[in-house]
């Protein structure tokens, strides 16, 4: 078990608020969001990735 708790982040794409998504980091959190959105197969894809960015939940809730 890890000793780092998952924070709930907000996940942004072009500025645009797609949704909330636990995670260690919010890398981590946008990974766990694009598995959930079915982009698996472009999670190695580092220009695609760079399109999406995070910050913590206000609030732990965010929307």
């Amino acid at each position: 078990m890890s000793d780092k708790t998952e924070t709930l982040f907000a996940i942004y794409k072009n500025d645009i608020h797609l949704g909330n998504e636990k995670g260690k980091t919010v890398n981590d959190a946008i990974k766990n969001y694009l598995k959930a959105a079915l982009f698996q197969e472009s999670l190695n894809d580092s220009e695609f990735i760079s399109l999406y960015k995070g910050r913590v939940a206000i609030k732990d809730i965010h929307f």
